[in-house]
């Protein structure tokens, strides 16, 4: 997710600009007055006449441009623009990329003894001109098909016959450093240079009927992790979420869909640890498989075919004292129990959970047998997120709903009845789809008095819900539905995501 851009401050200029006007003009006028007319200071340097008037002018305009720099400066917080996999200022027409693509790739073919290397290296760039998310490399019958995911949907971009598509995928797993003959699922990460990109990509393989089907995520280095305000995520959110990071121990656990921006999310929480706490803390990571290479922490690799799973790793991790630890995920009860205890001792973990809601992670720890009192004293918060599709700015229009929409947002507790929302269109800025990038929404439950006294006494997740909402907490849907509200995406794309 990105920042939003950074555009002229003209009005800070003017403020500034104008103040010294004011400042030379006192400096000049008043040592004129004091060689040639003594007096009271006031009368000296600013006399009825002119003078006086171009003083209270110059100062009000220069009040007028501080104004309007702060309330710039408080707007420039929400950013109604997507992440960086979709950013308008970098990507290319999608049509003329995969075009290229194909290009490229045909060319690559059309020798006697196939570039497979320039193949896979031109599926590469493609993805990085527009911007992709994930490559599916999906087999058939008799051939390959390749397709790029962006801003959450699959679009075709070539095909590959069958026996360049073997090679293409040994490829693959020659790159990954994954076993080329074995035909059970892999995971590993790819990483190589394309142009002047150093692409990283998280591999996964799984046999099919036709071959092997072979997924690649696309990510990037650390230099490109955005900091806590530039995900996009609502001010107050945001503002939350830092706070939680401050404290010296306890758990935030992160949940959401595959591909909804998880892992960035962690990545910058603890990057702002880092930046926070400088050297006086210790970072380590336990992922699986590592996605982004961080300058400022200790990075572990799980390899459960060595007998080196979350579990153990994070044993061996709590001996050597480190401050934050960033756990990839909770998929066993061994590792939760480990986790919430270090979270009780001194650690501050960071780690993401497979739930619906923010407050269905109580349910779900609770499902691995963690104690509700060691619950609700080791959480410190949860976070649940999703990315909606933006409207595209260019050719969005009003409408009202249809009377099936207004009855969908009913059940759902909405009554959008004769109002008007924004609605996809379609024109040559978005080629067609009525969208354009994407936009975070999140839930994010902070722990208090009121909801550690539920959680411990068995409360649902119902329950959970309707206390953190009365202490402020905005749902995801809620959080979608202020987005349609502002014009930013549709009523069809808060019920695909949230709904």
């Amino acid at each position: 997710m990105r920042a939003a851009p950074r555009s002229k401050d003209w009005w800070l200029w003017g403020y500034l600009g104008a103040l010294l006007i004011d400042g030379v003009g006192a400096g000049v006028h008043w040592t004129l007055a004091r060689l040639h007319q003594p007096g009271p200071a006031w009368q000296q340097v600013f006399p009825e006449g002119p003078w006086r008037f171009l003083f209270w002018a110059a100062l009000g305009v220069s009040l007028v441009a501080l104004l309007l720099s702060v309330l710039k400066g408080a707007l420039s917080w929400h950013d109604p623009h997507p992440s960086d996999v979709g950013s308008a200022q970098t990507r290319q027409p999608i049509a003329a990329a995969l075009a290229e693509v194909n290009r490229g790739v045909a060319g690559a073919l059309a020798s006697a003894e196939p570039d497979i290397p320039r193949v896979l290296d031109e599926v590469l760039r493609g993805a990085l001109v527009v911007s992709a998310s994930d490559i599916h490399f999906s087999p058939g019958s008799s051939q390959l098909k390749v397709t790029y995911r962006i801003d959450g949907i699959l679009h075709d971009v070539l095909t590959l016959d069958a026996p360049a598509s073997s090679r293409v995928v040994s490829r693959i797993k020659v790159l990954s450093y994954l076993e080329t003959y074995s035909k059970e699922p892999q995971d590993g990460s790819l990483r190589r240079r394309v142009g002047d990109v150093e692409l990283e990509a998280r591999v996964s393989t799984l046999p099919a009927n036709h071959g092997e089907r072979v997924v690649l995520r696309l990510v990037r280095g650390a230099h490109s992790i955005p900091t806590l305000r530039e995900l996009g995520f609502d001010r107050t959110v945001a503002l939350h979420l830092e706070e939680l990071l401050q404290k010296p121990q306890g758990m935030i656990y992160v949940s959401g869909p595959v591909g909804s921006g998880k892992t960035t999310t962690l990545y910058s929480a603890l990057q702002h640890v880092h930046v926070s706490r400088g050297e006086t803390t210790s970072l380590v990571t336990l992922e699986d498989p590592i996605e982004m290479q961080l300058s400022f922490a200790t990075q572990t690799q799980i390899n459960a075919k060595v007998g080196m799973g979350f579990a153990s790793a994070l044993r061996s991790i709590l001996r050597q004292d480190p401050g934050a630890i960033m756990l990839g995920e909770i998929r066993d009860r061994e590792t939760a129990h480990i986790a919430t205890q270090a979270g009780l001792t001194g650690h501050l973990i960071l780690t993401t959970i497979h739930v619906q809601s923010a407050a269905g992670t109580f349910e779900r720890l609770s499902e691995l047998d963690i104690e509700r009192f060691v619950l609700s004293s080791s959480c410190l918060g949860a976070l649940a997120q999703r990315l909606v599709r933006a409207l595209c700015p260019e050719c969005r229009k009003q409408g009202t709903p249809s009377s099936e929409l207004c009855e969908r947002f009913t059940q759902l507790g909405w009554d959008i009845a004769g109002r008007s929302f924004f609605e996809p269109v379609g024109c040559s800025a978005c080629e067609g789809r009525g969208y354009h990038g994407r936009l975070p929404v999140a839930e994010l439950l902070v722990m208090s008095s009121s909801l550690r006294a539920a959680v411990q006494r068995g409360a649902g997740r119902e329950e959970l819900q309707r206390i953190a909402q009365s202490e402020g907490m905005v749902t995801v849907l809620e959080a979608a539905m202020q987005h349609a509200e502002h014009g930013k995406t549709s009523l069809l794309e808060v019920l695909r995501v949230a709904g």
